[in-house]
């Protein structure tokens, strides 16, 4: 035999032994599918219409934040509080309250065992406003309408189905005498829409009493059907959370008569940096979080779709090309870009003499509020753009929670039983939470609601016609008493 067909042959050597591995990793994610499902655990009852009522009774409380904290009308967070402790009054006897921050409130459960560390809930009293003349709402966003099997109106998501759907668990925990024994301790932040200062100040007491939770449980995650990667329903547990971060650019020029106008103008100097940042786009690729999910889901993808996933050493670039090919896939992968306010000029023929743009940020784990910063004036290049932080507000990126260990396996196991046959998959989580600020006390936080979602429902949120279904609001209370239960023992 010839040293060329010798080479020929273990070519081929290799090309089979490559495949079989493939192969034989595909099917190997295939035999996940027929994985027999937890037993479902036995749900207590719930009056499904009237935690409807409550539910809507909450929405009518308009708790709007606005960017202009002084335009909020605050007397009615007390008023909402003061039903609150009207409507549970089980579960304020069982608890010790304090006002925080003026209307945020701290509730601490005490649990009988002192060893144990507590774990924290936390929801959000306010909302973010509805159009000014409820224009495109089938209902009225703020009268809490139940029709058509869904309660409807302004937070029934976000996140007053959070706040009611605990309070009504903790109430009827409270009223069976349950007694904890880890401490479970509830933070209800009040502007979480703008700043988050109530979630920031109770985070901040924790930290100063040398609380350092085994958990925190907060909004950001749901139990999803009907999306681009899975149809099936996927438990998804936010892990990670992205930092954010808004840049406010100013360019200033000589203004005038744009009969004569210089070479370096305010608008254009601030164009050509807006795209300069777009152009220069940060690092892009699958973190740990990433893979994880990929991997949770891989048995309900295509036979190609486990082949790359199970292959990664190989197919890792084209599964990351493939998220690319939509927003939400290229956002899961980097640190997202977004000008969204551009302030320039007063009149057609005259040349302003100041120019800015606010460009909003949204920070992967691989990046920081420092590094970006750092990696914006670097690609605009001109001294004279002024750069500064919005308000003073950045947040960094979350610590990555325990995937597969720790507190991860607890709500793994509730999730598990209370939606039996149900994929559990680890989630960055896009958006900004309460809970962002936590990482001062504890590394494992978990954002995760158990609402059950289709696709529809997420233009739903700060959108028109947010609503919730009223069997599907009824089993939030029913999972979140399992999850409480659990929790405390």
């Amino acid at each position: 035999m010839g040293k060329k067909t010798r080479i020929i042959l273990s070519v081929f050597g290799l090309l089979a032994v490559m495949v079989g591995v493939i192969v034989f990793r595909t099917a190997s994610i295939s035999k996940t599918a027929t994985a027999e499902p937890t037993a479902a655990a036995m749900l207590i009852a719930v009056d499904s219409n009237a935690t409807a009522r409550h539910l809507s009774k909450a929405v009518q409380f308009k708790t709007v934040t606005m960017q202009n904290k002084e335009d909020t009308d605050w007397p009615v967070f007390l008023e909402f509080q003061a039903w609150l402790l009207d409507t549970y009054p089980n579960f304020y006897s069982a608890v010790k309250s304090e006002q925080i921050a003026k209307y945020a409130q701290l509730h601490i459960w005490e649990g009988s065992d002192p060893s144990l560390s507590p774990i924290v809930f936390l929801a959000h009293q306010d909302v973010v406003p509805a159009s000014e003349t409820d224009e495109g709402w089938d209902y009225p966003p703020f009268e809490g309408t139940i029709a058509d099997g869904f309660i409807y109106g302004r937070g029934t998501i976000d996140d007053k189905g959070s706040l009611i759907g605990l309070l009504e668990a903790a109430d009827r925990l409270a009223v069976n005498g349950y007694k904890p024994k880890r401490t479970l301790i509830f933070g209800f932040g009040h502007d979480e829409e703008v700043s988050g200062s109530g979630a920031k100040a109770i985070a901040e007491l924790l930290k100063a009493r040398g609380i350092s939770p085994y958990a925190v449980i907060d909004e950001g995650g749901a139990i999803t059907t009907g999306m681009p990667d899975v149809k099936g329903p996927v438990a998804r547990i936010g892990v990670a959370e992205k930092g954010y971060l808004t840049l406010v650019l100013t360019a200033k020029a000589r203004g005038g008569h744009s009969s004569a106008p210089p070479t370096y103008t305010a608008i254009g100097a601030l164009s050509k940096a807006i795209a300069a940042i777009e152009a220069n786009p940060f690092e892009s690729g699958l973190d740990k979080v990433g893979v994880a999910m990929l991997k949770a889901t891989a048995s309900e993808q295509d036979y190609m779709g486990r082949m790359a996933i199970a292959n990664m050493w190989l197919f890792k670039s084209t599964i990351e090309g493939k998220m690319r090919g939509s927003d939400t896939g290229r956002a899961m992968l980097g640190t997202t870009i977004a000008p969204t306010i551009i302030d320039a000029g007063f009149k057609e023929n005259a040349l302003p003499r100041e120019a800015v743009a606010y460009v909003n940020f949204r920070l992967h784990n691989r990046d920081s509020v420092k590094s970006v910063t750092e990696h914006v004036k670097r690609v605009i290049n001109d001294p004279e753009i002024e750069i500064k932080l919005s308000g003073n507000i950045g947040s960094e990126p979350s610590p990555v929670s325990q995937i597969g260990s720790g507190p991860y396996l607890w709500l793994e196991d509730v999730v598990s039983q209370a939606f039996p046959g149900t994929i559990i998959a680890p989630n960055t989580v896009l958006g900004g939470t309460d809970s962002r600020y936590f990482a001062l006390v504890t590394n494992d936080i978990y954002r995760f609601a158990p609402y059950a979602l289709d696709a529809s429902d997420f233009s739903r949120f700060h959108g028109l016609n947010e609503r919730i279904g009223i069997d599907n609001f009824a089993k939030t209370v029913q999972v979140y008493y399992l999850m409480l239960e659990k929790a405390g023992d």
